[in-house]
């Protein structure tokens, strides 16, 4: 047999390893798989979504927790990884993906954690979050990543900002996760989007602050924000395309109630 057949095989049954202990929950040595109360805590730190959710729920959001921060390869720059990161940013990914049956953004395998804004020569600027598909990754500066659930209310979370960068290539990505955003469904968010982008760009914004007007991508991005730390106000001022939203992600937070929208595809 050839090396790249042994090769072949070794991928597969590494492959296949990985996805037995996640269906099973027999998880690799050494891996955090039980919340303590300290990291359910922790989830009271990020507004209300956790708070709000049924004993069910609470269970389901704790368990695609415990899933994220398994499946992720964490990178500390300048500081130490610990655990309340690797539990708090996976609380985030897991608010947003919360209406997707276990939807993992699989693509965005690696997350780089710094310690404050960071230069990247990629870029040749400073960032405070990025989402990078080309490398695989998310990075955050875990300063501004506390800072953005800190104030619940102001729509500025760097968190759920790249985490919706994520979901949004992620669903374009051709892998075992992609294309699960409906494409009729986005195809009319994007049209509200658009005519929303017009009326920012020429000083006619009815909620959304300036930066979603730079691309549909970003827009998307600030329009999540809006949605879980101002979804009321949303919902009143854009309510066609807070309504498509809803679908879009099977939430909606202006109800009062987290989780999945009843019904939801």
């Amino acid at each position: 047999m050839t090396a790249l057949a042994w090769l072949a095989i070794a991928l597969l049954l590494w492959a296949a390893t990985r996805v037995f202990s996640r269906l099973s929950g027999l998880y690799q040595p050494g891996e955090e798989i039980r919340l303590t109360a300290s990291d359910r805590a922790l989830f009271l730190l990020q507004g209300g979504f956790y708070q709000a959710l049924s004993p069910q729920g609470k269970a389901r959001f704790e368990h695609r927790v415990v899933e994220l921060v398994y499946e992720k390869d964490w990178e500390g720059h300048g500081l130490e990884v610990t655990r309340e990161m690797k539990v708090r940013i996976a609380a985030a990914l897991a608010q947003l993906t919360f209406g997707f049956n276990d939807l993992l953004l699989l693509h965005f395998r690696r997350i780089t954690i710094h310690p404050d804004a960071y230069g990247t020569s990629r870029t040749g600027r400073r960032h405070i979050g990025e989402a990078v598909p080309g490398l695989r990754g998310l990075a955050f500066s875990w300063k501004h990543f506390v800072e953005g659930f800190s104030n619940p209310g102001d729509a500025l979370n760097v968190g759920l900002h790249e985490a919706a960068h994520a979901l949004w290539f992620e669903n374009m990505i051709p892998n075992g996760e992609y294309d699960f955003l409906p494409s009729g469904l986005l195809a009319l968010w994007k049209r509200s989007a658009s005519e929303e982008m017009e009326r920012i760009r020429s000083g006619r914004s009815r909620l959304f602050r300036a930066y979603a007007a730079t691309n549909e991508a970003e827009f998307f991005a600030v329009a999540v924000e809006y949605f879980f730390e101002q979804p009321v106000q949303y919902r009143e001022r854009l309510p066609e395309l807070y309504a498509c939203m809803c679908k879009l992600l099977r939430q909606d937070p202006a109800s009062g109630a987290a989780g999945p929208v009843a019904g939801a595809g």
